[in-house]
């Protein structure tokens, strides 16, 4: 499968997850761009255009015969927002303090396996995916957690806004597939 066409197949695959997401919660959950490039953990964590110092960072790995790492990275300013897309006022103000985190976990969960999915689809493999893990930090510390392993990767960023009440938030789905997966050096 070429290049443009991987990306795309992770946008659909994506994009259906999020329209799924907007039907059945509070907020608007719109695709806002995928990509795909070749380059190290290092490099697509810091990227130009994430402004943020530190960021909340949700992982998943997959294991098997060619595993691969997921993570979603989006500002831990919006935690309380992306919760009110997620879940209803009332279910938020009941569940207190901690509910930010734990919505952002399970928005985490949803899109990263819909965005698993579509890839594992596309190559015709299937494995076991790990459970979601939560870190909080700046981008050297998020690097080292997450634990892809050297060497250079076919990175697939697929971009999101969630929006409610005239605010907005994004976040980046990113998948650091090896040669390994892929079959290309």
């Amino acid at each position: 499968m070429n290049e443009e066409a991987l990306a795309r197949h992770a946008a659909e695959g994506l994009e259906k997850c999020l329209l799924k997401l907007t039907a059945v919660s509070p907020g608007e959950w719109r695709l806002a761009g995928a990509r795909i490039y070749r380059a190290t953990v290092r490099e697509a964590l810091r990227r130009e255009e994430r402004r943020a110092p530190h960021c909340s960072a949700i992982r998943v790995k997959l294991k098997g015969d060619a595993p691969f790492t997921t993570v979603l990275l989006f500002d831990p300013e919006d935690s309380r927002h992306i919760s009110r897309c997620f879940v209803s006022d009332r279910v938020a103000e009941a569940a207190g303090d901690g509910q930010a985190d734990m919505a952002g976990m399970e928005v985490a969960n949803i899109v990263l396996n819909a965005l698993i999915n579509a890839l594992l689809r596309a190559f015709g493999r299937s494995a076991a995916s790990s459970v979601p893990a939560y870190f909080r930090g700046d981008m050297g510390a998020i690097e080292n957690w997450l634990g892809a392993g050297p060497g250079s990767f076919t990175v697939i960023s697929v971009r999101f806004g969630m929006h409610r009440d005239g605010r907005a938030a994004h976040a980046e789905a990113l998948a650091f597939l090896p040669p390994a997966f892929t079959g290309r050096p």
